[in-house]
């Protein structure tokens, strides 16, 4: 008889990673309503934003058009059918993980008469024992007694968490992995050695190829982002350039509207912006020259893993170069 996942773990399990997974959600949408109403409240023109698999968007249409949503207001909501759905998914895969790691401590000529695995609720993980011994048919020594007590073995299984958050996650939000150790006690499995020789040959073998697909990926992606320097240099000092004619209209209008004593403060407030984005697009752009004179600083910033142009542009906090 070969395991299988008891009913009750299976429930701990797709409770616990669903949970967490909602929450996650839900606080992200909470965070992003919450940019929508300090959009609203300062006036600030709110971007288009896309909402993505497990976040429902839902519009408000408006009577007037707003200057700063324009026709529609939006708001943010979990897809719990997504999420719950994935959730199973996921749950699934840990399930298939804890048989996977007790099938690998026994033969096909031993079974498992009994289970014994528990959650810990102080830390929500699954431990126990697994217990089994060999088939009454697969020996003729002794009596079926002697032979059961003689091949009895028990595998011990501990379950770990792991978790992925935001972009580090495969689906952008949360992602729970679990790993389970496992060994086995008693009686040794028939054919551990070769077997086991067998296997570590087959994961070297693939871990190599992961790590050299992983490196060649890595050596592109460092190749694209070390001609970045000089590209992104006369992006941002385009940039810089442009902002500071859009700042010198901005003193013209507060001029005009001051000498005729009108409100300046909607323009002030849109030229304080820009004035900023200059700030940054300066930090930038100095940054980018001393690169091209210096490639161990940009590779030190590539190795914390800010290895594409958007991660970047998120990094110094600019947008269009």
């Amino acid at each position: 008889m070969t395991f299988t996942t008891p009913d009750y773990l299976k429930e701990h399990l797709v409770n616990t990673i669903t949970s967490a997974f909602i929450a996650q959600v839900q606080d992200k949408c909470k965070h992003r309503n919450l940019q929508v109403d300090t959009h609203k409240k300062e006036g600030i023109r709110y971007p288009r934003t896309y909402s993505g698999r497990y976040i429902n968007l839902a519009e408000k249409r408006l009577e007037e058009k707003s200057p700063v949503f324009g026709w529609v207001e939006p708001r943010f909501y979990p897809n719990y059918l997504n999420i719950v759905k994935d959730a199973q998914e996921q749950a699934d895969a840990a399930c298939a993980l804890l048989e996977q790691r007790i099938a690998q401590h026994h033969t096909k000529d031993e079974y498992i008469y009994k289970t014994d695995l528990a959650v810990n609720y102080s830390n929500g993980l699954i431990e126990g024992y697994v217990y089994g011994h060999i088939y009454d048919y697969a020996d003729t020594k002794g009596s079926v007694v002697e032979r059961r007590e003689a091949t009895k073995f028990e595998i011990f299984v501990r379950m770990i968490w792991n978790y992925r958050y935001g972009e580090n996650s495969a689906n952008g939000h949360l992602t729970t992995y679990t790993q389970f150790r496992s060994e086995r006690h008693g009686a040794e499995m028939a054919g551990k050695s070769a077997q086991k020789a067998k296997e570590d040959a087959a994961r070297a073998e693939r871990q190599a190829k992961l790590q050299a697909e992983k490196d060649a990926k890595k050596a592109e992606k460092w190749e694209r982002l070390s001609k970045l320097a000089v590209q992104m240099e006369k992006w941002s000092d385009k940039k810089i350039k442009a902002l500071g004619q859009k700042i010198a209209d901005y003193d013209e209008q507060i001029h005009n509207l001051k000498v005729n004593n009108f409100d300046t403060a909607n323009e002030e407030h849109y030229r304080n912006y820009a004035a900023k984005d200059v700030d940054k697009l300066n930090i930038l752009r100095n940054d980018t020259r001393t690169w091209q004179n210096n490639m161990d600083m940009l590779k030190a910033i590539f190795d914390e893993g800010c290895d594409t142009r958007p991660k970047l542009v998120e990094r110094y906090d600019v947008w269009g170069v």
